[in-house]
């Protein structure tokens, strides 16, 4: 079990070390180009909201969200409510922590 339970671990870090540079790469795409395209950029923040637990695709998804807010800053809104119920833990909430 606890072999499983290491393999699997090992899988999920290699799988965020792959999401990180890809989804760095997305966002800097869409910032560089301006790129208004609502579909596009809310694709990309449903895709790195389950991956925000790491510190990297955080700062990604803050970015994204930024560049998105002048856009759209009710579904930016959204995103960062998503955000919160996701992964906040009650005491950041409270305290005000968070996105």
């Amino acid at each position: 079990m606890t072999s499983n339970l290491h393999q699997l671990t090992g899988e999920l870090v290699a799988l965020f070390r792959q999401a990180v540079p890809l989804a760095n790469a997305e966002v800097d795409d869409i910032i560089r180009n301006c790129e208004r395209d609502t579909h596009r950029i809310e694709h990309q923040l449903d895709h790195m909201l389950g991956f925000c637990c790491d510190p990297d695709m955080l700062l990604a998804f803050k970015r994204l969200c930024r560049c998105y807010y002048d856009i759209d800053p009710v579904a930016t809104a959204g995103y960062v409510h998503a955000y919160r119920e996701m992964w906040d833990t009650p005491d950041e909430v409270v305290l005000g922590g968070g996105v």
